[in-house]
């Protein structure tokens, strides 16, 4: 729900047709806030163990606003996102339903279309989730819309692939059943999942801030139950599949008896409005309908969530039993009442032009009484008594006019206020001061007139709130008539880390001076001048100060600036776009080995252990083959069918690891095609490994960071968390894996726990400026696949992101072979630190695939597909998250190791494209 008025009489008058159908459709450390992620245990929320259940509030315009003024699209002010998360918290309120993430085809949304993604919306959604972590209070997000409001909804996606707008709000279906569409879909829910909070550090998708993921609001397609169960579980195996941690919510609008079968869905919710009878959508607050609701999620053992409902319409049963009734009925974990607005900018309260309007606490004594009800049952979902009323914070006097002689004030409001006290001075911003309204005063009286001034007589005035227990807050500034409204920020200055500075920590402590006036301020800091793509964008600031929790990169130069604001305007820093550079880091290393401490091939052989069950293995001290030093360690083994492995075990004691990133070695592998796995155990027992294939007999380095480290397929144990405080042994083992049965030779030396420096935070694949333009060049690093169709590399002027060239790739595809690439080598470049592939892409509208593949250092293939379905040049973004191996492609660890990438390639597939030749242009390839 938004304002469905309009949508639901259009909903309504298209099902009247078909009242006989049952289903019926219908909203330092990177470090989150919160710990504890929400689990599921049958029809029970958990968290750490513990039962979990809520009181919950729908604020749907976190992301978006389409209320100041009405019928303007915006971003609500950071005062406004934490106004209304500390109001929700004064309620009791420690979970809120948002459509922050549904955000489709409007230019100040997170994805204005289909090629393309909004940083500064996607930062609006970080500051909320950093917000609500801040106010101890859990997220639901859907991801869709079933209607088309002003931030899009399945609609926009379907307008994307040119299907026809029926000018009806809720159809668009095809979003439901067109595989294209399904994918481009995933991909945004891949992105968003992954998005990493440019305030915590923390990615969406272990950030335990967000309860639950809900497919979507209100979903449905009444005529095609199938089509949608199938989209259904689709969806949130996919969610699945990408996030270990979070719950998924079905979307539908009600409990669908047959979604209740899906594996991947964790709860089911129903919103309860009075809409004329028909179907089973017109529930009130039917106590009888919410239990029959109720008891089909508890008989499929999952738990249900009442997601929406109108708190005053009660011709169908009361609040009070309905709240109650919930609290009585475990399998329900929360609730939540539509919709909660706070305090504007300016003065008074936001207005939102519908009839479930919250405002607390309360703009009439029905609404007074009905936010107490919903408090007290808030707090009792939680296990807890009703708090004191919490003290007011200082509101803000913003501006004064001049009605009948008399001075009206405004000024913006304070959670959780009842009534404010208004005092006058006619001496000086010092008083003395006279009560002119002893709590006299609601938000919804501002402008307020002081009926005993004079105007023309000098006047300072200042308020503070008052709670409903009588507990008065904070004054506000000082305000003084002889202004015609609140002047804006005055000046300051950056102090530290000042202009030019070195040496910098990578958390510095930031600092400026105090700005007259000002109620907020908004630290951004970026590693460019012109601010793109900022690395924090703190803002509702209150102090002069800012430490980040999360650390910036190593001898790294950063450019920052502060402003000042208030609800007048806002004023920079005088010294706003001082630059600093953080200190270059001296590799932090662990050895666990080098090989120069032993004095005989025996005492080798005595402290690197053969594991008996495997094959063969003999290790000799080598001076030929190494990194360094006098030695590095020959290790000669045999694998057969059984055994398929031969491995050595060295006892390290208790080594501590803390601070390091990844285990580095140099190799010398031997070619074989086997599998080389690096092992360790904590010393609680806890395993971890990693793998290499041995494809190549180069010496190379191998960087391996802990994050490509997983349990062992044997291993059953642990708590899943690696603790490189406390490490007992490591082991080296050679598998046969997809090699052959046989003897080989590998040699290994400075073996170590190391920090390994982050890479640039973009790092540049081809700009294809290097080729001096010449064709020859380029196609010297372009090699085509000759099992494939024809390909002709060229570099070319006209079809480019920038520069002087791009690359034009004019391929043939048939029904055998029905591709066509060509593979650039990097060596073992490094793409640690990034998120995923970026590049500039001219489709030629085939409707065939275009395949971006990589390999890893080790062999292992990873790729990913978008269907050329148009002929609009722009950005492709695809997130590491969208890669998944090749369907011809089986081994590796199934893990992203994006320290050591060997090569990529670009393909062209036939897909559901016809056979035939033609051309695409490429240009800016990175890892961003």
């Amino acid at each position: 729900m938004i304002t469905l008025k309009k949508s639901i009489q259009l909903l309504l008058s298209a099902m009247l047709v078909f009242t006989l159908t049952p289903s019926i459709i219908g909203g330092g450390q990177a470090k989150a806030a919160i710990t504890g992620f929400v689990t599921r245990s049958g029809s029970q929320l958990t968290v750490d163990g513990q039962p979990f259940r809520f009181g919950s509030a729908n604020i749907y315009w976190l992301g978006l606003d389409e209320n100041v003024p009405p019928g303007t699209v915006d971003y609500p002010t950071a005062f406004r996102v934490n106004d209304v998360l500390a109001t929700a918290k004064e309620m009791g309120v420690n979970v809120v339903r948002s459509h922050a993430a549904i955000s489709f085809g409007c230019p100040k949304c997170i994805k204005p279309t289909l090629t393309t993604y909004n940083e500064t919306a996607f930062q609006q959604l970080d500051y909320v989730i950093k917000t609500a972590g801040d106010q101890g209070v859990r997220l639901i997000l859907p991801l869709i819309d079933q209607y088309n409001y002003y931030h899009g909804g399945k609609k926009s996606w379907t307008k994307w692939f040119g299907y026809p707008d029926d000018g009806i709000s809720y159809t668009g279906y095809e979003f439901y059943n067109q595989p294209a569409i399904i994918d481009a879909f995933k991909q945004y829910v891949n992105t968003l999942l992954n998005r990493v909070n440019t305030y915590t550090g923390v990615a969406y998708k272990d950030d335990p801030t967000i309860m639950a993921w809900e497919t979507g609001n209100e979903l449905g397609w009444f005529d095609n139950p199938t089509a949608f169960k199938n989209w259904t579980t689709e969806i949130a195996g996919y969610l699945k599949q990408l996030d270990t941690h979070h719950l998924v919510m079905d979307g539908s609008y009600g409990v669908v008896d047959s979604h209740l079968t899906i594996p991947g869905i964790d709860i089911y919710s129903d919103h309860f409005y009075q809409w004329p009878n028909v179907g089973s959508c017109c529930k009130g607050l039917s106590v009888t309908q919410l239990q029959t609701q109720a008891t089909k999620v508890q008989n499929a053992g999952k738990v249900m969530y009442v997601g929406e409902y109108a708190w005053n319409y009660e011709t169908q049963g009361t609040l009070s039993n309905f709240l109650s009734a919930i609290q009585s009925t475990p399998v329900i974990a929360g609730d939540a009442f539509w919709a909660l607005f706070g305090h504007g900018d300016d003065y008074g309260y936001e207005q939102h032009n519908e009839s479930f309007t919250v405002h607390y606490p309360g703009d009439t004594p029905a609404m007074q009484t009905a936010v107490q009800q919903m408090r007290n049952h808030a707090f009792a979902m939680r296990g807890m008594s009703v708090p004191a009323h919490g003290v007011p914070g200082a509101p803000l006097l913003t501006s004064h006019a001049v009605s009948g002689g008399k001075y009206q004030l405004k000024w913006r409001g304070s959670v959780p206020s009842a009534t404010y006290t208004v005092e006058r001075s006619t001496a000086g911003s010092s008083g003395p001061w006279t009560v002119v309204c002893n709590a006299c005063a609601t938000d919804n009286q501002t402008p307020w007139t002081d009926a005993t001034s004079t105007s023309g007589t000098a006047a300072w005035y200042r308020v503070k709130g008052v709670n409903l227990g009588g507990v008065a807050g904070a004054y506000s500034n000082v305000y003084a008539t002889g202004g015609t409204a609140l002047p804006i920020p005055g000046s300051f200055a950056l102090t530290a880390p000042s202009g030019g500075s070195t040496g910098v920590g990578v958390t510095p402590a930031f600092a400026w001076g105090a700005s007259a006036n000002a109620s907020s301020y908004t630290l951004v800091v970026a590693n460019n001048a012109s601010y793109a793509s900022p690395i924090i964008n703190a803002a509702g600031l209150t102090a002069t100060s800012y430490t980040p929790s999360a650390a910036l990169a190593d001898g790294t130069t950063y450019y920052w600036k502060v402003t000042a604001a208030n609800g007048t305007g806002s004023t920079a820093a005088s010294n706003s776009g001082l630059s600093f550079t953080t200190a270059t880091a001296p590799p932090q290393t662990s050895t666990l080995d080098d090989f120069e401490s032993y004095a005989s091939d025996s005492a080798l052989q005595t402290a690197y252990v053969r594991n008996t069950s495997g094959g063969a293995v003999t290790v000799n001290r080598d001076t030929t083959n190494k990194n360094g030093g006098t030695y590095g360690m020959k290790m000669a083994y045999t694998v057969s069918s059984s055994p398929d492995f031969a491995g050595i075990t060295k006892q390290l004691g208790t080594a501590n690891w803390t601070g390091k990133t990844g285990l580095q070695l140099w190799l010398k592998p031997d070619g074989s095609g086997r599998t080389l796995t690096l092992q360790f155990k904590e010393t609680s027992g806890e395993m971890w490994e990693t793998y290499y294939v041995m494809s190549g007999t180069s010496a190379t380095v191998l960087q391996l960071p802990f994050t490509s480290f997983a349990h062992p397929g044997w291993y059953s144990g642990g708590n899943g968390t690696l603790d490189p405080g406390s490490i007992s042994e490591y082991s080296i083992y050679v598998n046969k894996a997809a090699g052959s049965a046989g003897s080989g030779t590998l040699y290994v030396d400075s073996v170590a726990a190391q920090t390994f420096s982050p890479p640039p935070v973009n790092v540049a694949i081809d700009d294809f400026e290097g080729y001096g333009g010449a064709n020859a060049s380029l196609q010297a690093a372009y090699v085509p696949n000759a099992s494939g169709g024809a390909l002709t590399r060229t570099l070319d002027t006209a079809n480019k992101n920038g520069g002087t060239y791009g690359m034009k790739l004019a391929y043939t595809v048939s029904a055998s072979p029905d591709y066509s690439g060509a593979t650039k080598t990097l060596g073992n470049v490094n793409w640690s630190g990034t998120t995923g592939l970026s590049l500039w892409f001219k489709p030629d509208g085939s409707n065939r695939k275009f395949t971006v593949q990589f390999k890893e250092a080790g062999g292992e293939t990873w790729e990913t597909a978008v269907t050329m379905s148009g002929t609009t040049a722009s950005v492709l973004q695809l997130p590491f998250g969208v890669f998944a191996h090749p369907g011809w492609y089986s081994g590796g660890n199934g893990v992203i190791d994006k320290g050591a990438i060997g090569e990529i390639s670009f393909y062209v597939n036939m897909g559901s494209g016809s056979a035939g030749s033609s051309s695409i242009y490429l240009d800016s390839v990175q890892a961003y």
